[in-house]
């Protein structure tokens, strides 16, 4: 294995851990957008997630373009590892995450379509993680304290965004215990009303005291029989 020393042992040593946790750079994969639908939205409307993360991730891009890792103070497979994670971040920034984002702003109350974002920006944390540590010990001072801060400013923006998924959760909740409260009182309030008696009008009744009038039949005659008129 190529070795670059870096002043120490202890320095050396530990570039040479990082080279085997640094092996296999992490890859992100997209999460399936949730089919929406409109729902009844929250007294309180949550932030779009975009908004939450802008100012950090713009960070964590600008921090990613500006290093130089080829002249940090580190074993070639420390320096390839951490290009590779360096490249999985860009590629999640510029092709992976705005998906993500722009069905989680469509529905910034829906658990199921803000999570898959948090999720995302968990995995990029952990990646960015590892860029840090690396550039603590072989990156010029400068690129480690920009990596740094944006480490910083995307851990609030994650915690922020969790807060907001959180709220979010428990706002759709008493949504639901609402509506099934009213949905249960209507039922109670129907089952105890009275039924309705229906009357149906076929015209003026008759009356039982007053006998049917019946027709006089006409009078009969016999054969050969004349009636005479009386006189």
């Amino acid at each position: 294995m190529p070795f670059i020393r870096l002043g120490s042992i202890r320095r050396s040593s530990a570039m040479s851990a990082l080279a085997l946790s640094l092996a296999t750079p992490l890859c992100f994969c997209q999460t399936p957008s949730p089919a929406t639908s409109p729902q009844a939205q929250a007294a309180q409307v949550p932030p779009k997630p975009s908004d939450v993360l802008h100012a950090a991730l713009s960070q964590v891009s600008q921090t990613m373009a500006s290093l130089n890792i080829s002249r940090w103070k580190a074993p070639g497979e420390v320096r390839g590892a951490t290009q590779q994670n360096v490249d999985s971040i860009q590629r999640d920034l510029n092709s992976t995450l705005p998906g993500l984002l722009s069905t989680a702003d469509a529905s910034p109350t829906m658990v199921s379509a803000v999570f898959p974002v948090y999720r995302n920006v968990d995995a990029l944390y952990d990646v960015l993680l590892r860029v840090s540590q690396t550039g603590n010990l072989a990156a010029p001072q400068n690129e480690a304290t920009a990596i740094t801060d944006a480490l910083q400013k995307l851990e609030s923006a994650r915690a922020d965004l969790g807060n907001a998924i959180i709220n979010a959760s428990k706002s759709n909740e008493a949504e639901v215990i609402r509506l099934q409260t009213a949905i249960q009182q209507a039922a109670a309030a129907k089952a105890a009303a009275p039924p309705k008696t229906t009357v149906v009008n076929d015209g003026p009744a008759t009356s039982s005291s007053t006998p049917p009038k019946r027709k006089k039949k006409p009078a009969t005659t016999s054969p050969g029989t004349t009636t005479q008129p009386p006189q």
